[in-house]
């Protein structure tokens, strides 16, 4: 049977499905590494969520800071405020109010993620109903890595024509560094829920649950292709032989 899958005109269609039976195969180790990889993030969220809150102040090193609960004494600043877009809660559009606290005895801030509102409460005016408290306060919250642009809409460059943004697709302190008039840490922090407290706005969103997603699956069902395309070559090429024989 290997002689005839190797010889003649199959000796092509062979080596077209062993290179097709490859790639399926190279995808479904892709999507194993991608498992991996979700796999030890959510490792890496847990252990993070599992620490005591360290105060933002004393971290040396902000890089390694990601999902660990930090706080941070300082004042809210509203009027360099900025909304996160494509926010969702419930199932419902929004945004979410990235707000620079001005860490006390410093000249630097550090953004602060305040919650959830939803579209129709997201112009400056409105705003202003759900401003920050007054005055130095403690926040406490989950401290996180800026998001880097990797694809996806992307922030329009600040211009002389615009010199800010008042909505950003992605928490970029680089990029919003840039039309703020005092340092910014190279980190921010989501301020979490308060257990049994009303809802109120901004509405401070807890990190998903974390998942396994949909790779283990999907690297089975690329194996399962490649499998089923080289049997059923196999099995086809088989049958032909037999009626030629027959």
């Amino acid at each position: 049977m290997v002689r005839y899958l190797l010889t003649g005109k199959r000796l092509i269609a062979t080596l077209l499905v062993l290179v097709g039976a490859s790639a399926l195969c190279g995808l479904g180790m892709w999507q194993l590494e991608r498992h991996a990889q979700r796999a030890a993030l959510n490792a890496r969220i847990a252990d993070g969520l599992a620490q005591s809150p360290v105060p933002l102040e004393s971290v040396s090193d902000l890089q390694a800071l990601d999902y660990r609960p930090v706080t941070a004494r300082g004042v809210f600043d509203p009027a360099h405020e900025v909304l996160l877009r494509n926010r969702s809660l419930n199932g419902i559009t929004g945004y979410h109010v990235i707000t620079p606290l001005r860490l006390s005895g410093r000249n630097d801030a550090v953004l602060v993620d305040r919650g959830w509102i939803p579209l129709t409460e997201a112009s400056p005016e409105a705003r202003r109903a759900f401003a920050p408290p007054r005055g130095e306060m403690l926040v406490t919250g989950i401290a996180r890595q800026p998001e880097i642009y990797a694809g996806g809409p992307k922030d329009p460059p600040l211009t002389a024509e615009r010199p800010r943004l008042d909505a950003w697709f992605r928490v970029d302190v680089a990029r919003i560094q840039e039309q703020t008039p005092y340092p910014l840490l190279p980190v921010f922090v989501e301020m979490q829920p308060v257990p049994d407290a009303p809802l109120t706005l901004p509405q401070p969103v807890p990190p998903p649950e974390p998942d396994q997603g949909p790779h283990l699956g999907y690297a089975i069902q690329w194996f399962s292709f490649a499998v089923i395309l080289v049997v059923g070559y196999v099995v086809f090429q088989h049958r032909t032989l037999e009626a030629q024989r027959g």
